[in-house]
């Protein structure tokens, strides 16, 4: 990933995790973060991986959360300095179950 997109990645998901942290009650959607942003080389789409507990609401919070997906663009355009904003997308981040779960090892640093 080219420094460009990995900045544009790192804001993205910092944007969006204060917005749900602020915005979003836990309660009823569980407590939801935010662990990887991918984007498309063309800036177009992005994909918004998210871990939501406690286990169970996942796909509520999933639902929610893409249909707010333009409520949160409109804030990104806002708050980030680029020409587009990309269409989000958001998925259950399962890798980072597979290691919460111990049925994967984190890669070493």
């Amino acid at each position: 990933m080219g420094i460009r997109l990995e900045r544009l990645s790192k804001a993205i998901q910092e944007e969006i995790s204060s917005l749900l942290r602020d915005k979003l009650d836990p309660s009823e959607w569980g407590w939801i973060s935010v662990t990887a942003v991918k984007l498309s080389k063309d800036l177009r789409d992005a994909v918004v991986f998210i871990t939501v507990f406690p286990e169970g609401k996942e796909k509520r919070a999933l639902e929610r959360l893409n249909s707010l997906g333009g409520v949160i663009r409109k804030h990104l355009a806002r708050r980030l300095d680029t020409k587009t904003v990309p269409k989000l997308k958001f998925e259950i981040d399962t890798l980072t179950k597979l290691v919460e779960k111990g049925k994967l090892n984190p890669p070493e640093m």
